[in-house]
């Protein structure tokens, strides 16, 4: 009698281990997630619809950790960073992060969503966590990190400026534009708008401030506010005289 009992007690064994085995559900994360890109704004520059997204996972600190890919199209790289950024932020925002129901007894979640170029391997890659929040979201080039307020000036690494007719649509100042408005700003600060100005303590705080926050010398800074704001002064008194 024991015997039948240990025999018929090992389906039962077998089916809770297993059960404490199972491995994520990709095809039904895949069929769940695919509906909510289709919606969200990378959809415009998949290469093939969902077709181009693929999911993987691997076991991590003891859970599961499902990673997203995408083959975007040419359109995709139109975009500076700023607005893939963008792309990426307001996509990752729009994905159900809950997809316990797909991984068994083991903790699952997502991990990041990358975005490759379908034709070309020299393009660069982007992904951002897909757990990110506005406010705290970092896009990864490559193997390089920015936050948002990184990108509010940028100029790339070959030093071209990224297309101004972007999809996205936000500003994106250059370094030079970007270092005027910061000083002042800065200004604006520290003189209460130029009512307690005085020019041999402010001028030099705010040039420093500004070398430390664009990581420039002094007197590139210094440069790009006197040029920047001479120029400033020529368009306007063309704009009062035409």
């Amino acid at each position: 009698m024991k015997k039948i009992l240990a025999y018929a007690a090992t389906p039962y064994l077998v089916l809770l281990l297993n059960g404490c085995s199972f491995e994520p559900e990709i095809n039904s994360i895949k069929l769940d997630t695919d509906s909510s890109i289709e919606d969200s704004k990378l959809a415009g520059y998949l290469a093939d619809g969902t077709n181009s997204v693929s999911y993987s996972y691997k076991e991590e600190d003891d859970k599961y950790k499902v990673n997203v890919k995408a083959e975007v199209d040419n359109k995709f790289y139109d975009n500076n960073p700023l607005g893939i950024l963008n792309i990426l932020s307001r996509t990752v925002q729009d994905i159900d992060k809950d997809i316990s129901d797909y991984c068994g007894r083991k903790a699952c979640e997502f991990g990041n969503l990358k975005l490759v170029s379908a034709t070309s391997t020299k393009k660069d890659t982007y992904s951002m966590k897909i757990d990110s929040y506005d406010g705290d979201e970092v896009l990864v080039r490559d193997d390089v990190k920015y936050k948002r307020e990184d990108l509010a000036y940028y100029k790339d690494p070959d030093g071209i400026l990224p297309d101004p007719n972007y999809n996205e649509h936000e500003d994106v100042l250059t370094l030079e534009d970007a270092v005027y408005q910061y000083m002042e700003d800065k200004f604006d600060e520290i003189t209460n708008y130029g009512e307690n100005y005085i020019p041999e303590i402010d001028d030099p705080k705010v040039i420093k401030a500004a070398a430390i926050y664009f990581d420039i010398t002094e007197e590139k800074a210094d440069e790009i506010y006197v040029n920047k704001a001479v120029k400033e002064g020529e368009n306007y008194k063309g704009e009062d005289y035409e």
